[in-house]
């Protein structure tokens, strides 16, 4: 399962709260959510991204890093049938990615040729008291870099084939008051290489689960979260090199908390949990007890202006991936984004994240388990030349330092520069 697919509503709330702080930021005239071309009832909203990189470290090495410039090209597609109470949307993207080798050394085998995804959302009854919402994808992107360490050098290479299908029936008995219903099933097939009829299957695993939320407006401006979900994930066969299978278990979660505007400058929000994994193998690895369950959000925003966000927060939660048992990130951060005379977007983040990650307990793979410390830092700039047209600039630092072991340590530097032609 991948390490950011874990829960589906928990992605919607993420998605929620960035929407908000898009139209907060974004003037009229601007980026406005279904802006695009008018085809009777529908919009279709075309879009390609072109950006050159400059990578310094391409394998994410502790020592002697490669460094390249690479070109990635991303169009976009989308049909959107924008209405009040019924909305349908239809995503397509292809990723093309290539390094120029420009230091002479061959990073040919990093080339992306088949990154892809193909979607639909569908969000019926949206201003009735039942509604029902649902978003199923087909995707095939390139695997985490640096997550399979230990594995042969081809793993890092690695692509993830992924359906997903959740669900949600939402109950509103009344405007203050929301409870949701919802399921998933999600198989995600680890492999490498692509494009090859006997590819190795590092792993693949369908997570099949479903939970219920519940949103209390009990003042104007602040709202009660309730939020639970249980799930079993059950392993198919793989041939994963040097390092046990995943294990099949069953995980749930349940939160409880408050969001709200304590000003109409200052909004807080605070859910706190707790989580556990029952493992299907007992004597392969210790199942999520204690204070190792305890899980969480908050984060407190400030909007000096109506233009600009800064947010401080904090988040722990865990996922699962083919490599290992159970992963446990406990994180911290800043961001900041704003727009300044409707036409330059600025933002950066900071995250730090504590990572422990458990497998492998018969030893075969050193370099699991472990812990990491990491560390990141990225800004970009974006100029908004015309409602379709933008110029793109950013960097981002990232290091990994681990505190039980040596694997998986890197540093690495990005600079892209592009621009966005279309509308998003």
């Amino acid at each position: 399962m991948g390490l950011n697919k874990v829960h589906f509503k928990h992605a919607r709330m993420r998605a929620a709260v960035a929407a908000v702080a898009l139209t907060l930021l974004v003037p009229a005239s601007g980026l406005a959510a279904d802006d695009g071309l008018p085809l009777g009832p529908l919009v279709a909203k075309p879009s390609i991204k072109i950006e050159a990189v400059y990578d310094s470290n391409v394998y994410r090495e502790q020592r002697s890093p490669d460094a390249d410039l690479g070109l990635t090209i991303l169009p976009k597609f989308a049909f959107v049938y924008p209405g009040d109470n019924f909305r349908w949307e239809l995503n397509a993207y292809y990723r093309f990615f290539t390094y120029f080798n420009v230091a002479g050394i061959d990073h040919s085998a990093l080339r992306d040729l088949a990154s892809f995804g193909l979607g639909t959302t569908i969000d019926a009854n949206r201003q009735g008291k039942f509604g029902f919402w649902t978003s199923p994808e087909f995707a095939n992107r390139r695997g985490r870099r640096g997550a399979d360490v230990g594995v042969e050098e081809g793993s890092d290479l690695s692509y993830d084939l992924s359906v997903a299908v959740p669900i949600e029936f939402r109950l509103r008995p009344t405007q203050a008051f929301q409870i949701g219903i919802d399921g998933h099933w999600e198989y995600v097939r680890s492999y490498y290489p692509v494009f090859d009829p006997n590819a190795q299957i590092l792993g693949q695993t369908h997570d099949v689960g479903g939970g219920m939320s519940l949103d209390w407006k009990f003042f104007p401006r602040s709202h009660l979260l309730v939020d639970a979900d249980v799930g079993h994930i059950f392993v198919g066969p793989s041939a994963a090199a040097n390092h046990d299978a995943a294990v099949e278990n069953t995980h749930w979660r349940a939160k409880a908390g408050l969001k709200g505007d304590v000003t109409r400058k200052l909004s807080m929000m605070g859910m706190i949990g707790y989580g556990n994994v029952y493992l299907g193998q007992a004597l392969q690895a210790q199942n999520l007890t204690g204070l190792e369950g305890l899980i969480g959000t908050a984060e407190i925003a400030l909007r000096p202006v109506i233009s600009q966000r800064l947010a401080l927060g904090f988040n722990r939660d865990f996922s699962f991936h083919y490599y290992a048992y159970h992963i446990t990130d406990t994180q911290a951060y800043f961001k900041y984004k704003g727009t300044i005379a409707d036409r330059l977007g600025i933002g950066a983040r900071f995250v730090y994240t504590y990572r422990d990650i458990e497998g492998d307990a018969d030893g075969s793979d050193p370099g699991i388990p472990r812990t990491e410390h990491q560390f990141l830092g990225a800004a970009n700039i974006e100029v908004m030349v015309a409602q379709w047209f933008h110029i793109l600039a950013g960097y981002q630092f990232s290091a990994v330092n681990p505190s039980s072991s040596n694997v998986g340590e890197y540093i690495d530097n990005r600079v892209n520069l592009g621009v966005s032609l279309g509308f998003r």
